[in-house]
C-alpha cells in the first residue's frame, strides 16, 4: 500500500480495490503504485525504481498508458498503450505486455542493500593521518 493520508479514505480504499487487477501485476514487477482521483476518472500512477512515472489513466472506455520522462521536465510524454477506442471487453493482458516491453528498456538500477547505504551515509572516514616534521 502505499504510504500517504488518503489510505484511510474509503474512497481511496474503494479505488485501491477496484484497480487491484492491474496495481498486483504491476507491483509484482517491481513498480510502486497509487491511485488518485483526476481527469473525471481514477488514475493509476505506477513508478519502476529509479525511473520517471507511467501513468495509466484507467477509462470507462478503456486503458491509456503514458510514459512520461524526464521527471522534471513534462514536456516528453510517449504513449506505451491505448485501448479507449477499442470495443469489448478491456483486458488488462495487453496493458501490461506493453509496460513489460517499457521495464525491458530501461536501464537496470543496481540495487544496494540498505545496510550499505546507511552505512556509507552515516559513518564518516576519519581524516587522512598527516605526518608532521620535526625541526632539529
Amino acid at each position: 500500500m502505499p504510504d500517504h493520508r488518503n489510505v484511510l479514505d474509503p474512497s481511496w480504499q474503494r479505488a485501491w480495490a477496484r484497480f487491484a487487477h492491474v496495481t498486483t501485476p504491476l507491483r509484482e514487477r517491481g513498480l510502486v503504485c497509487d491511485v488518485q482521483y483526476g481527469m473525471d476518472d481514477w488514475l493509476v500512477y505506477a513508478w519502476p525504481p529509479g525511473h520517471d512515472s507511467v501513468v495509466l489513466i484507467g477509462a470507462q472506455g478503456g486503458w491509456l498508458a503514458t510514459h512520461e520522462a524526464p521527471a522534471e521536465d513534462r514536456t516528453s510524454m510517449t504513449v506505451l498503450y491505448d485501448s479507449t477506442d477499442s470495443v469489448g471487453p478491456h483486458d488488462v493482458g495487453p496493458l501490461l505486455s506493453a509496460i513489460d516491453a517499457l521495464l525491458a528498456r530501461l536501464p537496470r538500477i543496481p540495487s544496494t542493500p540498505v545496510a550499505a547505504r546507511v552505512h556509507a551515509a552515516g559513518v564518516h572516514a576519519p581524516p587522512p593521518a598527516t605526518r608532521g616534521t620535526r625541526s632539529r
